[in-house]
């Protein structure tokens, strides 16, 4: 049984809602690639406590564009979670689709965890910010 042809005035608002639907859908598949690309993701590794002073952090980064400088912030956390020192590491372009970085930040009394807050390309600001 075929389906009945839309009258005349309903027509048109079947033609608004489709192109309504069609523009929402090129938009949200838009936002997705735009939210998804040029993006740093920081992986924790590993952390080891070397003194009451220093920790050493180890963190994957993952780029999306591996010509890129990428800037990453490591923090040293007491088991109150307050920081207790931070560091800001520049890291060259790597040819390789993730790497594995260690480095040692500075505290001002013994740290519990050091972790990667995060990482950005350098000369551009954290998606958070």
């Amino acid at each position: 049984m075929p389906l009945e042809r839309p009258r005349a005035e309903q027509r048109k608002w079947w033609i608004i809602g489709t192109l309504g639907v069609a523009l929402l859908t090129a938009f949200c598949i838009w936002f997705g690639i735009q939210w998804t690309s040029n993006t740093v993701t920081a992986n924790q590794h590993s952390f080891k406590v070397l003194a009451d002073d220093r920790i050493q952090v180890s963190w994957d980064v993952i780029p999306s564009d591996k010509n890129k400088p990428v800037t990453c912030t490591l923090i040293a956390l007491n088991d109150r979670r307050d920081v207790l020192g931070s560091k800001s590491v520049s890291l060259k372009p790597s040819p390789y689709d993730s790497t594995t970085y260690t480095d040692v930040v500075r505290t001002t009394s013994r740290a519990v965890s050091g972790t990667v807050k995060e990482c950005h390309y350098t000369g551009e600001k954290a998606r958070g910010e």
